[in-house]
């Protein structure tokens, strides 16, 4: 609760007490060390309230007091004015700034809340209390009970204040304010100048981040054709290894004695698992290279199923602690995708599902969700993967080491190269895990691998008005290039208070909303639109978003664009097509 010390009253009866009432507050502001054009602001306040007083209720009262904090230091210099007039008409229009009177009316009231840190007023037809203060910060010890009987004796002794006087004094102060004012303006001009060169540098920096990307491209083409031919070249050892073994064991050249054929199965075993790496090393540069071959075949689903179960069924011979089921769909349907490629994605999630279940079950479920997909869940009982690792099983050579299973060996490339064969298949992986529950894995892809889309129509943005809030010109400029072929008519705003007149204005079609905006967030500028305009707005930032923050952005807004994206220009014009096709659709 902060305690208040009152400084002294005024009665505003005359004109000559407006000229009194702003001389006090300049001298109490001045005595109590507040700079000079605080000192100016707090008493052109009140000079304009004592003037609203004398003009509008013909009398009132000025009460000067001191705001003290819990712990007793100075944390405010505060007045209060009080007139029992008519009161102030359409009060809530004058303080918000949309009121125009062809007298001037409100002008005043409305310059003396913006010069004060706090601000309150309450207004009747039976009179209007106005309380306004001029924080003090940090706060500081407050005047002694001497002191302030000083400057009250002090102010009494003035007597009535000299109008001449005071127009020398205000003179004074629209010198230094203006002084004020040109130094805020050179240091305005500055800031512009600098950000022109940081732009400058933001446009450079995007050549050279464009520059090393194809390098960065470049490199990794590099390194997968290193792969594919490194791995062609050790195949060939490989298999040679791998079959004279093989040979030795079938006793060819003569029986092996006991410790012969244990020693060459090693060897077997050896060339086979380096067989396996080699395999999906080729697979995973073939992948990133865009090189494989995906050779559609027709087949029917329950045949598929079947060769699943078959290889299910050899592979558990190698976990007889482990119980198994391979189950069909309801009915049978025609596919035309590369078998090979589909066999391969699910032979590595029913390899990986048998080598992380020590005991349990291990199942294969086929479901027909719709007329184009078809989906296979590889389900167990196992180990289980942590939820903050679920997105890490896809990448390429990490193996997520597991103190239940420290003796389970592999490559960390099975997965992987699943789910990049399964994007081939126009499909898509994805994983419900808990640690210690076991994991589900679920393969979704197309029926029919060359089943096309219906073709997009030619974009075309005639007549459409985007807005681009964002206060980065190499930005706004990127997005400008991107869409000017497709002819829209394109509106930028660098700011959120410069769009606001243009979103309520011009009702734009679409909005790039930026999140880092200079006054106020993107986030805060979303909330502040109609809901009408939410399912305009594309959110393009290049701010890192997840869990909660990405949520409430997507519910928001019709998607959410990230700048750094490898597709971004493609996204952009995805979603700009589907806003425009919908809203021409809607018309």
């Amino acid at each position: 609760m902060h305690k208040v010390r009152r400084i002294v009253s005024i009665d505003i009866r005359e004109e000559v007490d407006v000229v009194t009432c702003r001389q006090s507050a300049k001298r109490i502001a001045a005595w109590l060390d507040l700079s000079q054009l605080e000192q100016i602001r707090f008493a052109t306040s009140v000079s304009e309230l004592a003037r609203n007083i004398y003009q509008y209720a013909g009398q009132g009262e000025f009460l000067f007091e001191l705001v003290e904090n819990k712990a007793g230091l100075l944390c405010g210099l505060r007045f209060i004015a009080d007139d029992h007039g008519p009161g102030i008409v359409a009060i809530d229009s004058i303080l918000d700034g949309s009121y125009v009177s062809p007298t001037g009316m409100g002008v005043g009231l409305r310059g003396a809340q913006r010069l004060m840190d706090e601000f309150e007023i309450q207004t009747s037809a039976d009179g209007t209390r106005i309380l306004g203060m001029k924080a003090i910060h940090p706060p500081r010890p407050s005047p002694s009970p001497t002191q302030l009987r000083e400057i009250r004796e002090q102010l009494h002794s003035d007597g009535v204040a000299d109008p001449y006087i005071e127009l020398q004094v205000r003179g004074k102060e629209l010198l230094l304010t203006a002084a004020e004012l040109q130094n805020k303006q050179f240091e305005l001009e500055a800031t512009n100048q600098e950000l022109e060169n940081t732009n400058k540098g933001v446009v450079a920096l995007y050549s050279e981040l464009e520059k090393a990307t194809d390098e960065l491209r470049t490199a990794s083409q590099s390194k997968s054709r290193f792969f594919a031919n490194m791995t062609h070249e050790i195949r060939t050892p490989i298999n040679i290894v791998e079959n004279i073994s093989k040979m030795l064991l079938k006793g060819v050249d003569g029986p092996l004695n006991p410790e012969q054929y244990k020693q060459v199965a090693f060897i077997r075993d050896a060339a086979y698992e380096l067989s396996e790496l080699v395999n999906e090393l080729l697979d995973l540069s073939e992948a990133e290279s865009g090189r494989i071959e995906i050779t559609p075949v027709r087949f029917t689903l329950a045949d598929f199923v079947e060769q699943l179960r078959q290889f299910t069924g050899a592979l558990a011979q190698r976990y007889p602690a482990l119980a198994w089921e391979v189950l069909g769909a309801t009915h049978d349907v025609v596919l035309e995708t590369d078998r090979h490629r589909l066999f391969q994605i699910l032979r590595n999630l029913i390899g990986n599902a048998f080598k992380y279940t020590p005991s349990g079950k291990v199942s294969v479920r086929t479901y027909l969700p719709d007329e184009q997909n078809v989906e296979f869940l590889v389900e167990d009982t196992g180990i289980g993967i942590d939820a903050e690792n679920h997105s890490r099983v896809f990448e390429e050579f990490l193996r997520v080491r597991n103190p239940a299973a420290p003796q389970i060996q592999g490559t960390g490339l099975g997965l992987p190269v699943a789910q990049r064969l399964a994007r081939l298949l126009r499909g898509e992986i994805s994983l419900d895990s808990e640690l210690g529950r076991g994991s589900r894995f679920l393969l979704q892809v197309a029926r029919l691998y060359d089943q096309q889309a219906p073709e997009p129509a030619a974009l075309d943005l005639n007549g459409i008005n985007i807005l681009l809030i964002d206060d980065s010109e190499a930005d706004r400029y990127l997005l400008s290039r991107l869409l000017q072929p497709y002819h829209p008519v394109i509106i930028e705003a660098v700011s959120a208070t410069s769009s606001i007149d243009k979103l309520h204005a011009v009702r734009p079609d679409i909005i790039f909303l930026d999140l880092d905006l200079p006054d106020i967030s993107g986030e805060d500028l979303l909330e502040s639109m109609d809901w009408s305009m939410h399912s305009r707005v594309l959110i393009n930032t290049s701010k890192p978003l997840a869990g909660a923050a990405l949520e409430h952005l997507q519910r928001h807004s019709r998607a959410v664009l990230h700048k750094s994206h490898p597709d971004y220009a493609e996204q952009v014009l995805h979603h700009v097509g589907r806003l425009v096709e919908e809203q021409r659709d809607a018309h």
